[in-house]
């Protein structure tokens, strides 16, 4: 009876050990291949954030590429301001430079006194001349010759075209006023006077040009010196002069 029980007892214990195999071994076996898939995933995930670590260490020099590249940029309008500072500031123009006209030198040994020291000059003086021995009227030449033959001379002549001669310096006395006042009652008006002619007959006038070149030769006198009085020859001397004839006053600023 004993020998049945221990064989009964054994079979059931072998019954008992192969159900738990069959039932635990299989899903033991897969709770490890689950175990090793989860360290496997977590390793991936791992390798996903240290990738990810890595695309954004990557990027950041780029942003810092694209910050430096915009400071660039700005450093570059900078630049770009500062050559446009520098060219208004080569540009700019100077009283210098307006007064910077285009004057013949065709200084005469005639017609004029030396001064010593500087002159105080605040009196300019318009005449008009032209050559009336035969010929061009115009003509330059003729017209100083005839200056010379007299032993006058102005400080500058401007001619048909508007070009500036400059015949006397302006720091020595020309002698081109003659016997004449100013309105505030002075004479000897060469002390203290510029003598500017123009080339011109009594009845054809003045071209633009000499009108525009007066202007900007009268400017450039006013700009240096304190003028006081722009006048006309014959207003110095009614009793003796009619120049600057036909003269349209209205065409220049004093």
């Amino acid at each position: 009876m004993k020998k049945i029980l221990a064989s009964l007892f054994l079979v059931l214990l072998i019954g008992v050990i192969l159900f738990w195999f069959f039932l635990f071994g299989k899903n033991g076996r897969q709770w490890e291949i689950d175990q090793t898939s989860g360290l496997e995933k977590d390793e991936n995930t791992e390798s996903i954030i240290i990738d990810n670590e890595l695309d954004s260490t990557q990027i950041q020099p780029e942003s810092d590429q694209i910050s430096n590249a915009e400071e660039k940029i700005e450093d570059g309008d900078d630049l770009v301001k500062d050559e446009k500072e520098e060219v208004t500031e080569s540009t700019e123009i100077t009283k210098d430079e307006l007064n910077n006209l285009s004057i013949k030198n065709n200084l005469v040994s005639f017609g004029f006194q030396k001064f010593s020291g500087t002159r105080k000059i605040d009196t300019i003086v318009i005449h008009s001349s032209y050559n009336s021995l035969g010929g061009d009227q115009y003509s330059l030449e003729k017209i100083i010759a005839i200056y010379k033959d007299y032993g006058v001379a102005p400080h500058y002549i401007i001619d048909r075209a508007g070009v500036i001669y400059q015949l006397v310096k302006e720091n020595d006395i020309a002698y081109h006023a003659g016997v004449s006042s100013v309105p505030d009652g002075r004479t000897d008006v060469n002390k203290f006077s510029i003598g500017i002619e123009l080339v011109g007959n009594e009845t054809d006038g003045y071209t633009k040009k000499q009108y525009e070149k007066l202007q900007e030769l009268i400017n450039k006198i006013k700009n240096e010196r304190e003028i006081k009085y722009v006048l006309g020859h014959d207003e110095i001397a009614p009793e003796r002069k009619t120049d600057p004839w036909v003269f349209d006053w209205n065409k220049i600023s004093k």
